[in-house]
């Protein structure tokens, strides 16, 4: 009966042993593809930032249209930037530093929550593959563009791209809003629908 109950007991620590081994080996795989800070500043020292002067607002519709484009185009080459989809806290924390240069801080969360979410077991964060922004990256045939100024230092912009199939239209909406701090803009809002 002892002999027996010994074997019971060795038996179910060799197996929670062997678990504990299975999720450590798990998780040092996933930590061996983890972007860090280095690797991420090295990435980002390549990926410059458009232009945020607010004279930009005055300019043509079409200018103005090409200049939300590479906002668009520089923010998803910032959020897709770990080759691995993946990165530690520290990579993150200078992801949101380098967003900030065209964003407010809440819009660089808003933009980071939407694309990665955080492996609370390993501290990683982890790209959402199936939400990237292609919206604005395509290509439509006709655009149409609504400036307004709600306040004093402060723009909103509506864009609609329009391409006509046979058997349909399809439609991209995008609404942004900027605010002025000093002679620069920052984006306060960013949203493309299609």
């Amino acid at each position: 009966m002892r002999l027996w109950l010994t074997l019971v007991l060795i038996t179910g620590l060799l197996a929670g042993c062997q678990t504990q081994g299975d999720r450590n080996s798990t998780n040092i795989k996933t930590l061996q593809k983890t972007v860090g800070r280095e690797q991420l500043l090295q990435t980002f020292s390549r990926i410059m930032p458009p232009p945020m002067n607010k004279e930009i607002m005055n300019q043509s519709d079409e200018q103005v249209i090409a200049w939300i484009r590479q906002v668009d185009d520089w923010t998803h080459k910032v959020l897709s930037s770990p080759p691995t989809g993946e990165m530690d806290r520290y990579a993150m924390q200078e992801m949101r530093t380098h967003l900030e240069q065209v964003y407010t801080p809440e819009m660089a969360q808003r933009m980071i929550d939407y694309f990665y979410r955080h492996d609370y077991t390993i501290g990683t964060y982890q790209a959402n593959s199936t939400k990237a922004m292609l919206g604005l990256r395509s290509e439509w045939s006709k655009y149409e563009l609504n400036k307004s100024q709600p306040a004093p230092g402060q723009y909103k912009i509506s864009l609609t791209g329009r391409t006509r199939f046979d058997y349909g239209e399809s439609v991209m909406q995008h609404e942004s809003a900027y605010r002025v701090q000093g002679d620069r803009l920052i984006v306060t809002d960013f949203q493309t629908r299609s």
